[in-house]
């Protein structure tokens, strides 16, 4: 098929529009291909087509909005944290490609936090055993769950009667 435009090279890219329900459609050439996007492109204002699309959210806090957070990459209070959570979330999961922490722990942190993340863990597998109906082991996973939730009360006891003591 010859390229409607020049009418002297092979069609290799077929355009099809839609303009008011009116269908039309061009097969040019790579080189009339160009100059076509260009000036469709200029005739079409694409910024007032994502204008309505993005809403600047803004903290009721510290009125920081979305958008100067991305330029500056800080946060203006805590608030912002829930203000922004779900672009946030994005954001963190598009730099470390997830949400939540994977490293190491310091040695001499809180246990607590450990046994959370444990919590958390066994909380995944109770789900997966209950959908392949291995109750026993759901079972089992809940009984884990309660002894690390008592130990993480033992220890925050523990902390409390130490401050105490002061």
């Amino acid at each position: 098929m010859l390229c409607d435009s020049c009418k002297k090279r092979d069609a290799k890219i077929h355009y099809t529009s839609v303009i008011n329900g009116v269908v039309q459609e061009q097969h040019l050439c790579e080189v009339c291909a160009t100059g076509f996007h260009e000036a469709a492109m200029s005739d079409f204002p694409v910024h007032k087509f994502f204008e309505g699309l993005f809403s600047d959210i803004k903290c009721p806090v510290c009125n920081l909005t979305y958008e100067k957070f991305r330029t500056t990459g800080k946060l203006g209070c805590s608030n912002c944290y829930e203000v922004f959570g779900d672009d946030l979330r994005r954001v963190i999961k598009g730099i470390h490609g997830h949400t939540h922490h994977k490293g190491k722990f310091p040695k001499k942190s809180d246990s607590s936090v450990m046994n959370k993340k444990s919590i958390d863990e066994l909380n995944k597998q109770i789900e997966k055993a209950i959908e392949m109906e291995e109750y026993e082991k759901a079972a089992m996973y809940r009984d884990e769950i309660k002894q690390l939730k008592e130990t993480i009360k033992n220890t925050e006891d523990g902390k409390e009667n130490d401050q105490m003591a002061w």
